[in-house]
């Protein structure tokens, strides 16, 4: 009987059976191995529990995955996007943007191109953010997006704000109070993004319970700029950015925790251990008690984390170790005269190891609380998987999955400061998590493309509104958004007496300023040639 996960309420948990190590088993029954504070681990060479029996209580799920809170209410992309850049998050955003832009004012000759931001408007940067990423626009010059003169622009860009007030923005966005930041840094090298890191976080744990699997990986986010703690992983593909460890729900992809990687910080409250024990228990601590099962690599695994887990966390660990680790047997190491696809189990109270020969002088050793049998996968064919391999292999893609969605609809954009680069991968993931709430509260699945799409008009679509009122929009501007947003284009009240004095045409931008003695004979605006056109007594009979 294979171990696995129930999600069970009201359940009898059946007592483990104790090992004891007193007695009087030959020593040929046992693998030998040398674990902490170097004291003896034994470990049996056989289950030391029958295969037909109740499942364990440590494999029974008490807390029922999917949404909770006000995130069970949440129907529309806007507002499963807004659970997690709730107005909270975003009041910390346009405050902290406006107290840098105030210390620039005095550099600007006009007012106009250094006011203050708002709520409205920094959703609305958002949604230009989410949408030129979609489109596969993140890296490409705002020129083409913001040219609404040939058609190649995108027109909900240029519509909701100008280039320049864009390129403003984000030249000007801050996540916390610059005015304190240098006494806060004495203590955090996070100072610059730590609240507005925080809020985020905590809305991911706070409305979405993850399934029965999980996984801890770390991610890397490209940056090559300066960063006091910027890494070197020459596996990743970006090689050069910001670690950052993540707990990702194995099902679904949604995110859970996050943790950035600060290198050494300062003396104080925010300087904790960066040993993978200490990080991976951290990045754990939303789901401790739940008896779900965390699937890990080996740079995190090892024996003394699973008996944390098990006896204290009341979690279980399916991850891959390496070979030289405290408490791996020498028998399970690579061996040349091992057998291709041969596998060797060993037992230890809670805990399950495997060696799995994958070719020729090389070995897989893995660690499991979850399981507590030998069996082999019979889906693996002449391979001969034991079912901890395969269960390993079909958890441990989480978190690069979430960077492979991330890097497809990337909506960052390049910067030379590292709390950007943040800020870009915190939206990205809110669009992923916002994705998977929606799917979960309407019972469909929807590609996350279209969802990015509808979500960011919903984004955009109220500053757009909101800039229909402005008197400086030129005419041809608010035609167009009139007509995106359905609105009917108002009847313009009669000038006064048509003339043939010069006048500037009421259709074209207030920059061409085309002067013309020609009336609409309808309306009576100012209208240059291009805006107008010939049409016969005929012509106008036959309408």
């Amino acid at each position: 009987m294979s171990d696995s996960k129930r999600i069970c309420l009201d359940s009898d948990p059946v007592n483990e059976l104790e090992i004891d190590e007193d007695d009087d088993t030959p020593l040929g029954d046992f693998y030998f191995a040398t674990g902490k504070n170097k004291n003896i681990i034994k470990w049996r060479k056989s289950p030391s529990q029958p295969a037909n029996v109740r499942t364990r209580a440590s494999n029974i799920v008490v807390r029922l995955p999917g949404t909770k809170g006000a995130a069970q209410t949440a129907r529309s992309e806007r507002d499963c996007f807004d659970l997690f850049f709730d107005d909270k998050v975003v009041q910390v955003i346009v405050s902290s943007t406006n107290i840098y832009i105030a210390s620039l004012r005095q550099k600007f000759s006009r007012e106009r191109d250094a006011k203050d931001t708002d709520a409205t408007e920094v959703r609305a940067l958002f949604g230009v953010l989410l949408l030129t990423g979609c489109l596969g626009a993140n890296r490409k010059n705002s020129i083409g997006i913001w040219d609404n003169s040939r058609g190649s622009g995108i027109e909900s860009c240029y519509l909701s704000m100008s280039q320049r007030r864009f390129h403003f923005l984000l030249r000007c966005l801050r996540f916390d109070d610059i005015r304190d930041r240098d006494q806060r840094k004495e203590i955090d090298r996070l100072a610059a993004i730590r609240e507005l890191f925080e809020l985020v976080i905590n809305n991911f744990q706070r409305y979405y319970t993850p399934s029965e699997y999980t996984i801890v990986d770390e991610q890397l986010v490209k940056f090559r700029g300066r960063c006091p703690f910027k890494m070197y992983i020459p596996s990743k593909p970006g090689k050069y950015g910001i670690k950052i460890f993540s707990l990702v729900c194995a099902k679904t992809m949604y995110t859970v925790n996050l943790e950035i990687y600060p290198g050494k910080q300062p003396e104080g409250p925010y300087k904790l251990s960066p040993s993978a024990d200490d990080v991976t228990i951290r990045i754990c601590e939303p789901i401790v008690g739940t008896n779900r099962n965390v699937t890990t690599d080996n740079w995190f695994t090892s024996i003394q984390l699973a008996e944390t887990f098990f006896c204290e966390k009341k979690l279980t660990l399916v991850g891959t170790i390496r070979a030289n680790r405290l408490g791996v047997p020498d028998d399970f190491k690579p061996n040349k005269n091992r057998e291709v696809h041969s596998s060797i189990f060993a037992h230890h109270k809670e805990k399950t190891i495997v060696s799995y020969c994958t070719k020729k002088n090389k070995v897989v050793v893995l660690v499991s609380t979850m399981h507590h049998d030998q069996n082999i996968d019979p889906d693996s064919g002449d391979l001969h998987k034991p079912e901890i391999v395969s269960f390993y292999n079909k958890t441990k893609v989480g978190v690069d999955s979430v960077d492979q969605m991330c890097a497809k609809y990337d909506c960052s954009r390049n910067t030379k400061r590292w709390p950007m680069v943040i800020f870009f991968d915190l939206i990205n993931i809110a669009g992923i998590n916002a994705s998977r709430v929606f799917s979960f509260n309407n019972n469909q699945i929807v590609r996350r493309r279209i969802f990015i799409e509808k979500l960011a008009w919903d984004l955009i679509e109220p500053q757009i509104r909101k800039r229909l009122d402005s008197p400086s929009l030129p005419n041809d501007l608010k035609v167009r958004a009139r007509k995106l947003l359905g609105i009917e284009d108002p009847r313009r009240p009669l000038p006064a007496p048509r003339d043939n004095k010069v006048g500037r045409c009421y259709m074209c931008a207030r920059a061409r300023d085309r002067s013309t003695r020609k009336c609409c004979d309808l309306c009576g605006h100012k209208v240059c040639p291009e805006h107008s056109s010939i049409v016969c007594h005929s012509c106008i009979k036959q309408q």
